[in-house]
């Protein structure tokens, strides 16, 4: 990675003018400033626009809102870098909202086209998959790059202050080993994938062994049940046969029982036919005899009739008058009720008039009130305005006085602060120091733990190998069962060829031996019949002891099974007995590791509870509270008087409208007055109006024409209701008159139709005869129907239990066809699954192998073990031209432990003038700066020419303050003598006799105003 510019808005000390830092200017710059002007914040703007963290927010729960520009709500770093001959840019951005309630963030990933015209974006969906993106482009982390390539301000002994494990660890992501974790984990997922795979295949062999155990005796019962369908089948073809007959006669017979049936209908429904023919008759004779009485009272009826039909006349003339009478009645009403309606209309006005006319009144007594009160407003109007005109001074020193508070509770504040995070340091160190000591109880527990794991991996190989035996051995008994099995199928199979022969012999018709072409004798034939039995006997025998054989076989091959299956649950619950040991040693190793960390962190305990106790914390904020404390007392500020003159001047504007209020009155009173009057008139006229009955004039006069229209009428109502009455006394007159009409014109049809009845009635009579003749018949020929249906019902049921037999033995035989099938088929994925199970155990091996290798112990090991030669080598070369030859570093990959033998690490020793090692803390900070310097020195260089994604950017920010004259010398030239390594260095100082050495500088000035910026110096 090699810087080519950078842009920064609003990043900690830099605002919005702060120029973009090109670096194609140059190869080796010193970046120069007075301390705090902003030198470091152009590194941590490139740290964090690549990896979002930043020396000064690295750690803390919102890094950025602690790098924002103080006062600003949005800040932008663009970075933009080569990297193998490609050119990328990251921008990272940062907002807060107007209250500093809410925050948001954005981070874009860009890559430069072919052409060299723009960018093409990178950005994944999300900041983290994008952040993703660009640590897999780098190869490498925040953490590794600023133990390497990057030496910052307070930071520079990191590598050599971490744990041997740590370092490790870093050596790691320099070189680029991650890959080979990841290779140990694809391993680890094959070898479960292989084992898995071997678990399935070796219980499908079980399986399909078990299942085609059966196969011969199936064989032997398919053809047994052959046999039994083909009798079954003969013996249901004549029952069918039978059946057929009886269901024949049984159909027969059912139809004349229909027929008997349908005759028994036909004869009820002659006599219903009969019964209604008659009924008719009955009801013929009623209205004939009927008729002839009206006929007899026939001048009666037609009187009675003319008067009906005179009265009809004259009662729809009276209804007629009656309807117009009643209609004059409804109109005179309707007028008397408006008449009304209006009167009442009238005296709702006159009363509304009188409630608004007293409403007028009162509201000019309100104004009489209001205007009696002016003199008092405009007084208290004037002491307001005075009280308002006093106000903005006693403002001005209530504010100082508040800033004074505020100060003084903010150096409060930090004075609290200071004491907490001291406090909490302190905590963290005990808390820290407890769980080591802590961790440090379970070294014996640990050592014990490995111990027993140890033998569990002992007992896991002496499992393994007595599994291995099994197998061949069940192996060899499988081979032996399907041998065992084949032998008696042949023997089955020769039998029935004897068998066979013997049945062929003694159906042999002719003098001619079948077996031999001899002549057949009595004698010959007795020999020849002797000779098969006794060879059938044999082969009984001899099937009889192989099924034995194969039984004992099959019996040794499960228990084999069971053992092995007994042994497998053993073995598979020791599986991760390597992986526990590896870890198990590891927290040892981390625990010896812990111990040493122990008595530091007691040491610094102490260091921070002294500064505690003693008060050595926030020495500025202290001074602050006490220049504050003195300056409050200095500026009094009566609280009471103040309140009370501003209250006094709030109520300026109220009584400046309650002046408006007052003049607005004295307008209204003139206008009540003349509304007053104008109602006093109305009510009079309405008064005047009701007492002389001058309302609604016009309905008077149209209620008198209909009085007169109504006197008119001459509807007399007593004749009427005579009327009325008389036609209800003559209401079945109309009926009996239509009743005579009916009669005379229907007694001759009815007379003829009661005679043609007659004759129906004696045609129903003969068929009802014919009908029962019939049905004798029909009951005589049923005699014997029961017997038959009897025996019928037998003879189906005999068919119905032959037929589910045969179904029953048509279904064991699909059922034994459809097993052999898939034993054939299970035979041949028998041989499948144990070559999967052969191929499995041996991918199991393999990647078991590859897992060791890849592991940290394996490839990786070798790998850092083969790299630290040559970080010696560099470091030792930078460092002999910083000490004239006076120091070397060598880094031990092995320790000798306290209880004998020796455990893995990464020591660093440091050897003086005299070859003598020393403790890293017994130097001076000169000399252990120059020790840090070569290391960081070699391991950025390493980082440089590693594979892959090469890092070719040297930034140093350290130290400087602690050399002299000579040694800085000596670091200059140790830098010039690097330079070829890496594409940039940066060196920061403010160091005026460093700052000499270089002819290129990047100098950063701050600005109270603007912030701080910069100026290239030399390119």
């Amino acid at each position: 990675m090699v810087p080519v510019r950078l842009e920064l808005k609003n990043f900690l000390s830099y605002g919005t003018e702060a120029p973009p830092l090109e670096f194609d200017h140059f190869d080796v710059a010193c970046l120069s400033g007075g301390n705090g002007e902003g030198k470091s914040a152009l590194l941590d703007a490139m740290t964090w626009a690549v990896w979002g963290a930043a020396r000064k927010s690295s750690g803390r729960r919102k890094p950025d809102e602690e790098l924002i520009r103080i006062g600003t709500r949005h800040m932008r770093v663009a970075f933009t870098f080569d990297l193998e001959d490609t050119r990328y840019r990251v921008v990272r951005s940062f907002s807060r909202s107007e209250t500093g309630k809410t925050t948001s963030s954005d981070l874009e990933f860009q890559l430069r086209d072919a052409a060299g015209e723009g960018y093409r974006p990178l950005t994944g969906a999300t900041q983290r998959e994008t952040q993703a993106r660009i640590e897999d482009t780098l190869g490498l982390d925040y953490d590794t790059f600023i133990n390497s390539a990057f030496l910052l301000q307070g930071r520079s002994d990191e590598f050599t202050q971490k744990r041997p494990s740590q370092r490790k660890e870093i050596l790691t992501r320099i070189l680029n080993l991650g890959r080979y974790e990841a290779l140990e984990d694809e391993a680890r997922d094959h070898w479960r994938e292989a084992k898995e795979r071997q678990q399935r295949a070796a219980a499908e062999v079980e399986r399909l062994e078990t299942a085609l155990e059966d196969v011969p005796d199936w064989e032997e019962e398919r053809a047994a049940v052959q046999a039994d369908i083909k009798a079954q089948t003969e013996a249901l073809s004549d029952l069918r046969d039978r059946e057929k007959a009886l269901t024949q006669k049984r159909a027969n017979l059912e139809a004349t029982a229909r027929e008997a049936e349908s005759i028994r209908e036909s004869v009820a429904s002659l006599d219903d036919r009969i019964e209604e023919h008659r009924d008719e008759i009955e009801a013929l004779t009623a209205r004939i005899e009927e008729a002839e009485a009206l006929l007899e009272d026939r001048t009666a009826i037609e009187e009675a009739y003319d008067e009906h039909q005179s009265l009809v006349a004259e009662r729809d003339a009276l209804e007629d008058t009656r309807e117009r009478h009643r209609t004059l009645r409804q109109k005179l009403d309707d007028m008397s009720s408006s008449l009304q309606e209006r009167r009442n209309d009238v005296e709702r006005r006159l009363e509304r008039l009188r409630a608004e006319r007293a409403g007028i009144e009162e509201s000019l007594d309100d104004c009489r009130e209001t205007l009696a009160q002016r003199a008092e407003v405009e007084t208290r109007l004037r002491r307001a305005q005075a009280a308002r005109q006093q106000v903005p001074e006693r403002k001005r020193v209530r504010r100082r006085r508040d800033r004074l508070e505020q100060q003084k509770a903010e150096a409060r504040e930090a004075i609290v602060g200071a004491r907490q995070q001291l406090r909490g340091e302190i905590e963290t160190l005990r808390a820290q120091i407890e769980e080591e000591a802590e961790a440090l109880e379970r070294r014996e527990q640990i050592e014990a733990r490995i111990d027993a794991l140890r033998s569990k991996q002992e007992t896991r190989a002496a499992l393994d190998e007595r599994m291995a035996e099994i197998e061949d051995d069940g192996t060899a008994r499988s081979q032996a069962v399907q041998e065992q099995a084949g032998q008696l199928e042949a023997l089955r199979d020769e039998r029935e060829r004897e068998v066979e022969e013997l049945r062929r012999f003694r159906e042999a018709d002719g003098d001619v031996c079948p077996t031999c072409g001899t002549e057949l004798t009595d004698a010959h034939r007795e020999e020849a019949e002797a000779t098969l039995r006794s060879h059938i006997d044999e082969l009984d025998t001899a099937i009889e002891s192989a099924r034995a054989q194969l039984d004992e076989e099959k019996e040794r091959r499960a228990e084999l099974r069971r053992t092995y299956r007994q042994l497998q649950d053993k073995r598979e619950a020791l599986d991760d007995v390597g992986e526990a040991l590896a870890t198990a040693q590891e927290q040892k190793r981390a625990l010896e590791e812990t111990a040493e960390a122990l008595a530091a962190h007691r040491e610094k305990a102490e260091r921070l509870d002294q500064r505690l106790t003693e008060g050595r914390y926030a020495e500025s904020a202290r001074r602050q509270w006490q220049a504050c404390k003195q300056r409050l007392a200095e500026t009094e500020v009566d609280a009471e008087a103040f309140e009370a003159l501003q209250n006094r001047a709030a109520q300026f504007d109220r009584y400046a409208d309650r002046l408006g209020e007052i003049e607005r009155a004295a307008a209204r009173r003139e206008e009540l007055a003349q509304k007053r009057d104008e109602r006093d008139e109305k009510i009079e006229q309405l008064r005047t109006a009701l007492d002389e009955n001058r309302v609604a004039e016009d309905v008077q006069e149209d209620m008198e024409d209909l009085r007169a229209k109504i006197d008119a009428l001459e509807f007399d109502p007593d004749r009427f209701q005579e009327i009325r009455e008389r036609l209800q006394a003559l209401s079945d007159v109309p009926d009996r008159h239509n009743a005579l009409v009916n009669a005379q014109e229907n007694r001759d049809e009815w007379m003829e139709q009661r005679a043609r009845i007659q004759e129906r009635i004696e045609d129903a009579e003969g068929e009802k005869k014919e009908l029962e003749e019939r049905l004798a018949e029909c009951e005589s020929a049923l005699e014997d129907k029961r017997e038959v249906v009897a025996e019928q019902e037998d003879v189906s049921e005999q068919v119905e239990a032959e037929e589910e037999a045969l179904n029953d033995l048509q279904q064991r035989l699909g059922k034994l066809d459809a097993q052999l099938k898939q034993a054939a088929a299970d035979q041949e994925a028998l041989e499948a699954a144990r070559k999967e199970r052969q191929d499995a155990a041996a991918d199991r091996q393999r990647y078991k192998h590859l897992r060791a290798a890849f592991g940290k112990n394996g490839i990786p090991s070798l790998i850092i073990e083969e790299t630290l030669p040559d970080i010696e080598e560099r470091a030792n070369r930078i460092l002999d031209r910083l000490t004239d030859g006076r120091m070397h570093v060598r880094l031990d990959t092995l320790k000798e432990k306290k209880s004998g033998g020796t455990k893995e690490t990464l020591e660093i020793i440091i050897t003086d003038e005299h070859g003598a090692p020393r403790p890293y803390e017994t130097y001076s900070g000169g000399e252990s700066f120059r020790v840090n310097f070569a290391l960081r020195v070699a391991l950025a260089q390493l980082l440089a020419e590693r594979s892959g994604v090469r890092v070719r950017t040297l930034v140093i920010d350290e130290g400087f303050g602690t050399q002299d004259e000579a040694g800085i010398e000596r670091l200059v030239e140790a830098i010039q003598a690097i330079r070829e390594d890496f594409a940039k260095i940066l060196v920061i100082t403010h160091l005026e006799r460093l700052k000499r050495a270089f002819p290129v500088r990047i100098e950063v000035e701050k600005d109270p105003s603007v912030g701080s910026t910069f100026e290239l110096v030399g390119a």
